[in-house]
């Protein structure tokens, strides 16, 4: 197949909508790229999505992309197409030549009539990933070298946002953005302005960084004075004794965002700041944000002087934090988790933004970034999929995007960090863990279901294509107290990948080696869906959930995560290489809180799991979880399967192959936000108004159970009765050898589906 013929005949495509005239049925065998080969005949070409429309002798239909046909499939659909086109009632009306992108949480228009307008992204940049086995991590001296002595130079130079500026007079879209921005700032002028919140809760940083993100985007973007005006006072306010007598410096990523807050203000707004103001400003950096990362990274005692001192008090208050740990070279080993990612992204922007002001203490604050930062990246591969979860993740490639960016704008490159293994996987990596219902599987420490910084996708773009995610869209104006960029976010890193509809690769998302792996039937919002996990029980903030999965099907998530516990839960915060015994105490945190196998208690505290293989396929997409590690001590080939089966009755199938030592109880179990009726091997669940049908295929004589959690643990735990939850369980008592635990999930009835070994779910090559 001549690429060219495949180009005009897609080009061609581009001018009608769909093609579907009534031809007799031609029933051939079809080969895709992978050489599975089924018998169908060609029933409708629907140009917008690239796609074929091909029926099986049973009845039942599936879409394929004409990118992945073999090429004599590709000439014969394209003489076929020409058949439709001749055949009365062929459709001849000019059509968009791009449906909206079926991406997670907004699926795509069913008919014609019902499209919007849109544009399709640019075709992806080919991109040149640098294994995390090869990358050299940069060192200090890396970071600060070459950077340009201008300003701005953070997150965009003069050039940047001149080019930003300049686009706003032909987009739509990013001038429905700056009007959002200018009715969000216009309620900020009315504002005072931030103070220290007194307390060990701090909270200020997330509401800076909005506040500065907002104001800097306003003073290039839009140009009045007042946004720069506004922006001055809030910087000096975040670096003044009264105001803020610190920053919390026992709160890492408090600090951290304060650090990266008034670096954003430093920089934006250095032309209108005088000698004084600079100086005092970058004092106050110095010794209240970057001396107390420095403390937190390095485990050595808060400094005196990042200590505020509280009214009427002649010495600083005492912080919490920040005592000196005990001598233990191992610590330096334990790899970074998210606040630290936070507060070493910090330091690094802010030795971008101090280098020529200050050199000593932009050396100081890069030689401490540097050192954790590297390591920490490298955490995102092989998948790229961050192991504390997607929205810890989301947290850590913001600051990642900042630092970047940064970078780029200041010195023309970002030493390679957007091109680490595991950072371009990222943005295929989310758009894959955000089900048909717009939540995202919410695995580990996670608070809620959403995405909480959705504009990471906006850069990820940017810098990588667009993997098949929606365009980026406009919204209202942002409250006053806002965290984080929000709407800024887009503004700022808004570029044509992300300003176009996508189209995705595949409906399917795994990595042999990875720790996640994601199926689904469509992109359509009642889908089904399942996202199964892997990881590493002993990261000092992993809950005991290898195996866990979350579950959609109708447009309701029927098997949920419960995320984290209260913060305030006794034993919850545990430090790198801390005791975890009161972590595991708690419901939430150990196996039983989980949507996974419980097996002779807890899972091994060590224990790491793998998605061992994953297919796809026009009939179905499944993983492969190899969780033996979990349950050593009492079982061995213990494989999860986790399967969606495609077609016009699509369902789900969750598969657990295992051979118990001796003979143990084994329970399995879902938690659920739906009703349940168990009636032996079949359990009735009822959602908003859908019905889904749970069904134990094997082994023969078990049967569901339901119930629910218990009754929390101490005061502070979060109460899973009062928030409704319920328990879908099977309990296999007195098992021991080879067993199979094989359920299957579909709306409103049971599918006919025979079980056969997950071993054999994808043929050995």
């Amino acid at each position: 197949m001549k690429t060219a013929s495949r180009f005009l005949f897609l080009a061609t495509l581009g001018l009608l909508s769909t093609a579907s005239a009534q031809l007799a049925e031609e029933y051939r065998p079809w080969t895709n790229t992978a050489g599975k080969q089924i018998e169908a005949t060609l029933v409708s070409v629907d140009a917008a999505a690239k796609t074929l429309k091909i029926k099986m002798k049973d009845g039942r239909e599936f879409d394929v992309p004409i990118a992945s046909l073999s090429p004599a499939d590709f000439e014969y659909a394209k003489a076929r197409y020409a058949a439709m086109q001749a055949a009365p009632g062929a459709p001849v009306a000019p059509m968009p030549a791009t449906a909206p992108a079926a991406a997670p949480g907004a699926p795509a228009a069913k008919t014609p009539a019902a499209k919007v307008a849109s544009k399709p992204a640019p075709p992806r940049p080919a991109i040149a990933i640098i294994p995390a086995s090869k990358f050299k991590a940069p060192g200090a001296n890396d970071y600060l070298g070459g950077i340009q002595k201008v300003r701005p130079r953070l997150i965009h130079n003069a050039a940047g946002w001149g080019y930003l500026k300049g686009q706003i007079a032909t987009d739509p879209v990013l001038a429905k953005m700056l009007e959002a921005l200018k009715a969000s700032g216009e309620d900020l002028l009315q504002d005072p302005g931030l103070t220290r919140i007194n307390g060990d809760t701090g909270g200020e940083g997330p509401k800076a960084i909005y506040r500065m993100g907002l104001l800097g985007a306003l003073h290039y973007g839009d140009g009045d004075l007042k946004w720069q005006d506004k922006g001055m006072q809030e910087l000096i306010a975040l670096t003044d004794k009264v105001s803020f007598r610190d920053w919390h410096p026992e709160l890492i990523d408090n600090v951290a965002d304060m650090v990266v807050a008034t670096c954003l203000g430093y920089d934006w707004f250095y032309a209108a700041l005088n000698a004084q103001q600079k100086t005092e400003i970058r004092t106050y950096l110095a010794q209240k944000g970057i001396d107390a990362l420095i403390a937190h990274l390095e485990g050595e005692p808060i400094p005196e002087t990042a200590k505020g001192v509280s009214g009427g008090q002649a010495e600083p208050v005492k912080a919490k934090g920040g005592t000196k740990k005990a001598a233990n070279k191992e610590d330096d080993k334990l790899p970074p988790d998210s606040k630290h990612m936070a507060a070493a992204s910090a330091l690094l922007i802010a030795a971008i933004c101090m280098v020529d002001d200050d050199p000593a203490i932009a050396k100081k604050a890069a030689d401490a970034g540097s050192k954790v930062f590297g390591k920490g990246l490298e955490r995102f591969a092989p998948a790229g999929v961050w192991p504390e979860g997607l929205q810890a993740g989301e947290d850590v490639m913001d600051y990642i995007a900042m630092l970047a960016q940064s970078r780029k704008a200041a010195a023309g490159n970002d030493l390679g960090i957007s091109l680490v293994e595991g950072i371009p996987q990222f943005g295929v990596a989310r758009m894959h863990l955000i089900g048909p219902s717009g939540q995202t599987f919410n695995f580990g420490d996670s608070k809620g279901a959403a995405s909480t910084r959705p504009w990471i996708a906006t850069w990820l773009c940017g810098v990588h294509g667009n993997p098949g995610i929606r365009a980026v869209a406009a919204s209202g104006k942002q409250a006053v107290s806002s965290s984080y960029f929000g709407q800024v976010g887009h503004f700022l890193y808004y570029n044509p990948h992300a300003a176009g509809d996508g189209t995705a690769d595949s409906l399917d998302y795994s990595l042999p080696g990875g720790v996640i792996a994601a199926t689904r039937s469509g992109w359509e919002k009642a889908d089904y869906f399942i996202a199964v996990k892997g990881g590493d029980n002993a990261d000092h903030t992993a809950q005991l959930d290898i195996g866990s999965f979350v579950l959609e099907a109708g447009g309701q998530r029927w098997g949920i995560e419960l995320g984290v516990d209260s913060e305030r839960a006794t034993g919850l915060e545990v430090k790198p290489g801390g005791d975890r015994t009161k972590r595991f105490e708690l419901y939430l945190e150990n196996t039983l809180g989980q949507n996974t196998l419980v097996i002779d208690g807890n899972q091994d505290l060590e224990a790491k799991a793998k998605v061992l293989v994953g297919a796809s396929s026009l009939e179905k997409g499944l993983a492969v979880v190899d969780m033996t590690d979990a349950y050593g001590k009492a079982a061995k080939d213990v494989h999860r399967g986790a399967l969606v089966v495609r077609g016009t009755k699509p369902y789900a199938v969750i598969q657990d192959d295992l051979v118990i030592k001796t003979t143990q109880t084994i329970t399995w179990s879902m938690h659920t936000k739906a009703e349940i009726a168990a009636d032996g091997a079949k359990a009735t669940l009822t959602q908003g108004g859908k019905t889904l049908i749970a069904t134990i295929v094997s082994p023969a004589g078990a049967t569901f159970s339901s119930g629910t959690p218990p009754e929390p643990s101490n005061a502070q735990s979060r109460d899973l009765v009062k928030e409704k939850v319920n328990i879908l369980k099977v309990a296999l008592a007195d098992a021991k050898g080879p067993q199979s635990l094989c359920i299957t999930f579909a709306l409103d009835e049971a599918p006919a589906h025979t079980p056969t070994p997950v071993a054999t779910w994808v043929p050995k090559k």
